[in-house]
């Protein structure tokens, strides 16, 4: 059996045709509406249109698209006047070997070389012809402006897979070390370390690479990660944690691993830098529809001010950038002894 695929015109051609058919439609409903006579304006458009057509697809392929377009304006100059003086002498002979001989032998009287009514008829073609290239602009435009919005979409969503596959753990082969020592000296604690490491590394896994995730399962990650973190510190570490109260967080999403970065400050500026007692405070508020997100943490006096380079801030940033563009708000406080990072954003 033989199987004959059907043809389908482009969809330039599409838009081109219906432009020549309602042109064609409303100058001879127009044009017998005022003669009174709907076969003369018929044959009129009919005739004529042919020429209408060569002299539109002309103007747009040649002069437009190939010299204008591509910074060929001597030969855009020479294509556009030669063509009005083409196709307005081809439109001349037609109304006067066609139309007039029929319809309005009276205007025999003027010679066919008769300036004025060339010129006219060139006016009057290429009117039509300019609205016919301004449409098939318009409507290109649109559609490059559509192409570059989509790659332009595209390239922020590539740039931002990327950002976020740049979010890893520091903490992993300190935590095995931890684990190690762990799994020696207190034996009974190991089940539920390693279920919360294994829990670390699915959330990782499965849910890292979607746009939003359940705001709930973002704050379970953060808490098996400072359970695992406060291995390394023991009882030298004064951790407190608030966002346990949050009403109604059941229908809220947020980015994933959007708020690991604040986390990982603070026990890499903080903690990690400090020998004896260090202290850590979270706070997670929703106020009017905005998530308020707070790490405050202890930090040496000599210690390098965190936040303020480094990969980690840029990534930060470009994340917010792409996600927020200028509705969030992110406040970095350092001071003696101390330093506070908040992050606000709408979660609607």
């Amino acid at each position: 059996m033989i199987r004959v695929s059907s043809f389908k015109l482009p969809k330039e051609l599409w838009a081109q045709g219906l432009f020549w058919l309602c042109f064609f439609l409303f100058e001879w409903l127009n044009t017998g509406a005022y003669l009174d006579n709907f076969q003369q304006g018929l044959c009129q458009i009919s005739v004529q249109i042919p020429l209408l057509i060569v002299a539109g697809y002309w103007h747009l392929l040649v002069t437009v698209r190939r010299f204008l377009l591509h910074g060929r304006m001597a030969a855009f100059w020479t294509s556009l006047v030669g063509g009005l003086f083409v196709f307005g002498v081809l439109r001349r002979a037609i109304s006067y070997h066609w139309i007039y001989p029929v319809y309005y032998p009276d205007a025999l009287e003027k010679p066919f070389w008769y300036a004025p009514k060339i010129l006219a008829e060139a006016m009057q073609l290429h009117l039509v012809v300019g609205l016919f290239v301004v449409v098939d602009l318009v409507r290109h435009a649109l559609r490059q402006q559509q192409l570059s919005e989509t790659y332009r979409r595209e390239k922020v969503s590539a740039e931002y897979q990327l950002l976020q596959s740049q979010v890893q753990p520091h903490f992993l082969f300190n935590t095995l070390n931890n684990l190690t020592s762990v799994s020696i000296q207190q034996p009974d604690k190991m089940p539920n370390l390693l279920q919360r490491l294994a829990g670390l590394l699915s959330y990782q896994l499965h849910e890292s690479h979607r746009d939003k995730v359940p705001l709930s399962k973002e704050i379970a990650y953060l808490k098996d990660y400072i359970s695992l973190e406060q291995l390394r510190y023991g009882d030298r570490l004064d951790m407190q944690m608030n966002f346990n109260a949050l009403p109604g967080t059941t229908h809220i999403v947020v980015p994933p691993m959007l708020l690991l970065p604040f986390v990982e400050n603070a026990f890499k500026h903080g903690a990690a830098q400090t020998e004896g007692p260090c202290w850590i405070q979270i706070n997670l508020s929703i106020n009017d529809n905005r998530l308020i997100f707070s790490v405050e943490n202890s930090v040496q006096n000599d210690a390098p001010v965190p936040f303020q380079s480094g990969l980690g801030l840029t990534n930060l940033k470009k994340r917010l950038k792409i996600l927020f563009a200028d509705s969030y708000e992110l406040v970095t406080m350092p001071e003696e002894g101390q330093f506070l990072a908040v992050l606000k954003f709408n979660i609607n």
